[in-house]
């Protein structure tokens, strides 16, 4: 175990110095989401500190349908603090977001894409199939959605070899938990995992494993009861 961690602290990258010319797949048939993001967050919600002392993390959710508008709008924000904070999107690549709308309200469920810079819709919730098959846990599906959390392994090797992709899953984490937390402070509920199936939506997010990998997923949901 020593050695492995030992090998994230390198910066020797292992790539072929060429990452900056691949770049993930696109998305030529998104239809682009305006979301007004200063609106929704001005809406009333807990500040950070009630938050955090009433957050709870759960596997157990209402049927209730969530506004889709204000999870976009919670991922973007969060996506741009970490563009802004981390300052590495031109280094290491930006790290995104996929959201699998499954019970929706405002927008049509299905799946969302979410950068700093803007929001797609990409496909209807029927092309993900059975919702079961996006988490390793049954109680994943549900959730009104689910959030996935993608970046380059091959910029962030690239740009910094192991430690790279350390900086790369510790920014998704960031950014996940800002969205986590952004949500229970408007009296949604949810838990982070690492169970999610890839493979599950690779066709969905043209996700190669490379330029495009998970890293960190969460579910959202109006509490039960």
């Amino acid at each position: 175990m020593r050695p492995l961690l030992a090998g994230f602290a390198t910066r020797t990258s292992t790539s072929d110095g060429r990452a900056a010319d691949r770049r993930p797949a696109p998305f030529p048939d998104a239809a682009p989401v305006a979301v007004d993001l200063d609106e929704l967050l001005a809406e009333p919600h807990a500040d950070l500190r009630d938050t955090l002392l009433a957050r709870r993390s759960s596997l157990r959710y209402a049927d209730e349908p969530v506004r889709t508008e204000l999870v976009i709008a919670l991922l973007h924000a969060a996506l741009r603090r970490d563009r802004l904070d981390w300052r590495l999107d031109d280094a290491a690549g930006p790290v995104e977001a996929f959201v699998f709308a499954v019970r929706s309200r405002g927008l049509p469920a299905g799946v969302y894409r979410v950068t700093a810079h803007d929001c797609s819709f990409l496909a209807p919730v029927e092309a993900l199939g059975d919702v079961e098959d996006l988490g390793v846990q049954r109680e994943f599906a549900g959730a009104g959605g689910i959030v996935a959390m993608y970046a380059s392994l091959d910029r962030a090797d690239s740009w910094a070899g192991p430690h790279g992709y350390r900086m790369s899953v510790v920014r998704a984490a960031a950014a996940l938990y800002d969205f986590h937390l952004g949500c229970q402070s408007y009296g949604l509920t949810g838990t982070l995992f690492g169970g999610f199936i890839a493979a599950a939506v690779r066709r969905l997010v043209r996700g190669d494993g490379v330029t495009r990998h998970p890293l960190l997923s969460a579910t959202y949901a109006h509490p039960e009861g």
